[in-house]
């Protein structure tokens, strides 16, 4: 992998890449957004059968991709994929932080246990990916993308433990960005708004809801996952070597607009 403190921003032609939430929708699309780049991609996730839809879809744009089943919740499975990375592939520079789910409930109607099993997740399960890889990146130096939401920065309602875990995120990608930027390893958060996905099928499946959330936002629609992808994609990539630390909001303009 190219040094990120050399001047040369030229494409890496084969990274070895990991991302968590695979099987569909955003991580899909970053997949196959990070293999058609050149990068050799691990599709990490717990429905067997998309993630091996997933790959087939990149095996049949040219790409490189090995199915990695396990959950989120579960640290051992998340150790045991940055093993499968360097069994497969021989190495890791990439880790995608894109598992993630949402509750819906009220904070009163939220149990305490159901708030930290959110967290693990959504939180702590990004924390623990990161801190398995760390001692890969550091080889050759590698980037983590975690993915946050807009709601990490607003409050959206009845999801508290979600709001919570989104805005830990942020936090936790300035934490490890500021440890390891010796370490040549780039950590960046990007937080999209609302996107076509499972996570927002039933709110946007309501006409009024939707009509109600696209008239917030200043672009009047929703994103698709193939355009966060990009965005992430672009993030991972040597031509921002520059950026670590931050948070990159990809919302159509809709926090500019609250």
């Amino acid at each position: 992998m190219i040094d990120n403190r050399n001047e040369d921003i030229a494409t890496v032609t084969r990274r070895v890449a990991l991302v968590t939430g695979a099987s569909r929708n955003i991580g899909r699309a970053i997949a196959q957004a990070l293999a058609a780049g050149g990068d050799a991609v691990v599709c990490f996730g717990r429905d067997r059968a998309a993630l091996e839809e997933t790959a087939a879809l990149i095996a049949a744009a040219g790409g490189e991709a090995s199915v990695c089943v396990g959950d989120a919740a579960n640290n051992d499975d998340l150790q045991a994929a940055v093993q499968h990375a360097v069994q497969r592939f021989g190495g890791l520079q990439v880790v995608v932080n894109n598992a993630g789910a949402l509750r819906d409930a009220k904070a009163e109607a939220l149990s305490p246990a159901d708030f930290a099993a959110d967290l693990q997740v959504n939180l702590v399960a990004q924390f623990a990916l990161a801190h398995y890889a760390y001692p890969e990146l550091k080889k050759q130096g590698g980037v983590i993308v975690n993915i946050g939401s807009v709601a990490g920065q607003v409050a959206f309602p009845r999801c508290p433990s979600y709001v919570t875990s989104k805005a830990g995120i942020e936090g936790l990608t300035r934490a490890l960005a500021h440890d390891w930027a010796r370490d040549n390893i780039r950590v960046v958060c990007v937080a999209p708004g609302y996107v076509e996905s499972n996570i927002s099928k039933d709110i946007l499946a309501d006409p009024a809801a939707r009509d109600w959330i696209t008239k917030r936002i200043p672009m009047r629609r929703v994103a698709k996952p193939h355009e966060i992808a990009a965005f992430v994609a672009f993030m991972a990539s040597d031509a921002a070597s520059f950026c670590t630390g931050e948070v990159y909001t990809v919302d159509g303009g809709q926090r500019m607009a609250i």
